[in-house]
């Protein structure tokens, strides 16, 4: 586990001994099972995750009770709800694990300690939310100019797995479709593909 972190840290930043003890040291182990929450909205939001093994989904709840996934992370991953991860004001988002999981996760005031001690890791953590920012703004471009179609076969090309991990009605949610929406995509694209050949 020491070794998984290490590595998804030096694709970003070089690291010495001493520096990667501080940030581990600060960081937590903790396992959740499926479908346990790891933030629920209106809390705040202490918490940054590393995901080791499993998946977490981050989602809002609508005035009917409608389920959005903002966002989903797996092994080598993070998850937060960012807004109240840095502000220390009430989480909007919930973060639920979608399988059992494994994270390591290091508490904001931890975290404040480590950017001002080692200014190395200000670099890691900006470059961690310049990805998330361009990926929230990548997935929402998607939303407004893509087809449904097409957000669901590109979305199965850089998850071939997803189907098996995760459940028809969280992705249908991911897309910002309805299930049924899903089911028809998918019957759809099982006759082009008989047609096809």
């Amino acid at each position: 586990m020491p070794h998984f972190l290490r590595a998804h840290i030096q694709k970003q930043i070089p690291l010495s001994n001493i520096e990667f003890e501080a940030i581990f040291q600060m960081m937590q182990r903790r396992n959740y099972r499926k479908k346990e929450l790891l933030l629920k909205a209106g809390e705040p939001g202490d918490f940054y995750f590393f995901i080791i093994r499993g998946c977490l989904r981050t989602y809002t709840t609508d005035d009917r009770k409608h389920e959005h996934i903002f966002h989903m992370a797996f092994e080598d991953g993070w998850a937060t709800d960012l807004f109240s991860f840095i502000s220390g004001d009430a989480a909007f988002f919930s973060i639920e694990a979608l399988e059992d999981t494994e994270v390591l996760c290091i508490h904001r005031d931890d975290y404040e300690i480590l950017l001002t001690t080692y200014p190395k890791f200000e670099r890691f953590f900006r470059l961690l939310m310049q990805k998330a920012y361009v990926a929230s703004q990548q997935r929402t471009m998607d939303i407004m100019s893509k087809s449904a179609e097409k957000r669901y076969t590109e979305l199965m090309r850089s998850h071939p797995q997803l189907e098996l991990r995760v459940a028809q009605h969280h992705i249908a949610s991911f897309l910002g479709i309805t299930p049924e929406a899903l089911s028809r995509i998918k019957r759809g694209l099982i006759e082009k593909r008989r047609t096809s050949i």
